[in-house]
């Protein structure tokens, strides 16, 4: 077993030991009935909570999706005025925060954290909590993966004796999801922030990779985000209280981490920027305050436990302190109209700043099996200052436009605009108007596909302006909206999660029509005897370009596309810009 060989472990003990219940108490959860060293599989945890919520009037079970395999996916609402409908509590002055667990359905701490919090609001000593917030808690997301368990689920985590997978029943990863939404989860989750309105949003996940002291890791997308405001709060407000919190139940809370180096941190941490396929800059190019969690996988299921029930707790007393602050910040942000907008952020090899870095010592070690260096970690607490290199560097940046035109015939498109939340006018009648789209000049498909689809490798665009016949059906997309840069990273061909950069638009890559040598050759010489210009520009090409010049398939494919025969559409994407 993985466990026999991982890094040694100090001994732990904090104050929120204290939170645990023995297996005979009553409403212990399956985690304490087990000693803390299992997690419940899906039937015995739905059952578990389905008890809970009807022995309480402050609980609610709700089901808000289904998975590819027919599990329910199940919300608890915990409420302590009564209300409980998505209209209700969306118009509250109560501030929600939604917290999620097993999106990777092997990293489930938050799941056995929540059933100990619920049942302590429920029947302990927690329901003062819920005077001033509330409670919305997805057990489990990745149903199908999470009974894909075994006790070879994740090599490298310390528990539960058995995890679930991290992708789902169709191999597809829902924490890569959220811009292309295919899976059911993502499709559940975002219907729940569309609905509910939540003030803030937790996504709890379980590291994998370098060994350290910390037990309990989080973070947000920082300064390469499209929320300042709420970055600013998150980093000033929530970090500061969250972490006291964390440490003075004996917890050491951290940064996320990433090493430079990819081993250790010897050469310093890396700020990464993450993209709106991954839940915390989603969540933030919506303006909704998302905290990402990474519990530290080489500390026991038990401690990683305690440490997020104690996060989920403070977070909810925060945003009953601090609910005025931070709406202003989210409403701040949400009337943002940036004039223009960072796609993509690179590597920033100068570094930022240093940390003071609560690391374990380790040492370079020569493998007697493949002759290659690996890291050895000791066990051994240890201090030092490391830099901090940030992946800040603005990569693509593009002006934002008044509003995006979609042709009706493009309804997966469409469909996946609307259940994003993002608004927009239906057109009852054709539309003809000059606007602005991109033709695609060249492009290379990656070798292999990514999330069940085929990315780009490479691409170059041009924007050209055309005169369009948009069919009734087609929607005006405008910037304008408190999802307006949501709305720009989905359908600008150069941001990273673009709809055109996950492969939804392909087909326009295809020539449907096409012309034989016979009428060409006659068609060329006809063009170049009638045409001085065609004829200068043809010549030119061919002394400048050799592989053009030698090649008769390039020669004849050029004079066709200076005929009307051409296919005006190939290659053109299909989302116009209103300027």
């Amino acid at each position: 077993m993985a466990q026999d060989v991982m890094p040694p472990l100090g001994n732990w003990e904090g104050e929120s030991e204290k939170l645990l219940k023995t297996a005979d108490a009553e409403w212990a959860t399956p985690f304490e009935i087990s000693g803390y060293i299992e997690s419940p599989d899906y039937q015995k945890t739905m059952n578990w909570l389905n008890e809970l919520c009807e022995s309480s009037e402050i609980l609610r079970s709700v089901v808000i999706g289904k998975s590819a395999q027919g599990r329910e996916i199940r919300m608890i609402i915990a409420s302590g005025d009564g209300l409980f409908s998505a209209e209700e509590i969306a118009a509250s002055e109560v501030p929600v925060l939604l917290v999620q667990a097993g999106i990777h359905s092997g990293e489930i701490d938050g799941k056995d954290a929540g059933m100990m919090l619920l049942r302590d609001m429920a029947h302990g000593n927690k329901k003062e909590i819920l005077e001033n917030s509330r409670l919305l808690f997805i057990p489990i997301l990745n149903t199908d993966g999470h009974e894909r368990r075994s006790r070879y689920g994740r090599v490298n985590q310390r528990g539960p004796r058995e995890m679930g997978w991290r992708t789902n029943s169709r191999n597809l990863n829902l924490n890569r999801d959220y811009s292309k939404m295919e899976t059911e989860g993502i499709q559940a989750v975002i219907g729940v922030i569309n609905q509910y309105d939540p003030d803030l949003y937790i996504d709890v996940h379980v590291t994998d990779g370098a060994d350290y002291q910390y037990d309990i890791t989080y973070g947000y997308t920082g300064d390469t985000g499209y929320s300042p405001a709420v970055e600013e709060w998150l980093e000033k407000s929530y970090r500061t209280e969250i972490d006291r919190v964390l440490a003075d139940h004996g917890h050491i809370p951290g940064p996320l981490l990433f090493a430079r180096n990819g081993k250790d941190f010897s050469d310093g941490n890396v700020e990464f920027a993450f993209s709106p396929r991954f839940s915390n800059a989603y969540g933030d190019a919506r303006h909704l305050p998302t905290v990402l969690i990474e519990n530290h996988s080489l500390k026991p299921f038990r401690r990683r436990v305690l440490g997020t029930y104690v996060l989920i707790e403070g977070s909810l007393r925060l945003l009953t302190a601090e609910k005025e602050q931070l709406r202003a910040a989210i409403e701040s942000d949400k009337n943002l109209r940036p004039q223009s907008l960072v796609l993509e952020y690179g590597y920033n090899p100068t570094a930022s700043d240093t940390i003071l870095f609560r690391g374990i010592k380790s040492r370079a070690r020569i493998s007697d099996i493949t002759g290659r260096s690996y890291v050895e970690w000791l066990g051994e607490p240890m201090q030092k200052e490391i830099p901090v290199f940030r992946m800040n560097k603005p990569m693509k940046e593009v002006s934002v436009p008044k509003a995006y035109w979609i042709p009706a015939q493009w309804q997966d498109i469409i469909n996946k605009l609307k259940t994003h939340g993002i608004k927009m006018e239906t057109t009852e009648t054709m539309v003809e108007k000059e606007l602005e789209q991109d033709s695609i000049q060249r492009f290379a498909l990656a070798t292999s596909p990514y999330e069940g689809r085929v990315r780009y490798s490479d691409f170059e665009i041009t924007p050209v302006k055309r005169k369009v016949r948009l069919p009734a059906g087609s929607v005006r997309v405008p910037a304008d909206q408190p999802l307006g840069e949501l709305a720009a990273l989905l359908l600008e061909p150069g941001s990273p999660d673009s709809f055109f950069q996950w492969g939804y638009l392909h087909q326009v890559l295809s020539r449907t029509e096409y012309i034989e040598s016979y009428i060409m050759e006659p068609m060329a010489a006809k063009m170049l005897k009638n045409n001085e210009d065609l004829k200068t520009r043809f010549l030119e090409k061919k002394e400048k370009d050799s592989s053009f010049a030698n090649d008769p398939d390039a020669i004849f494919r050029w004079f066709y596309t200076q005929t009307p025969y051409m296919d005006k559409e190939w290659n053109l994407i299909p989302v116009y810009r209103e300027w």
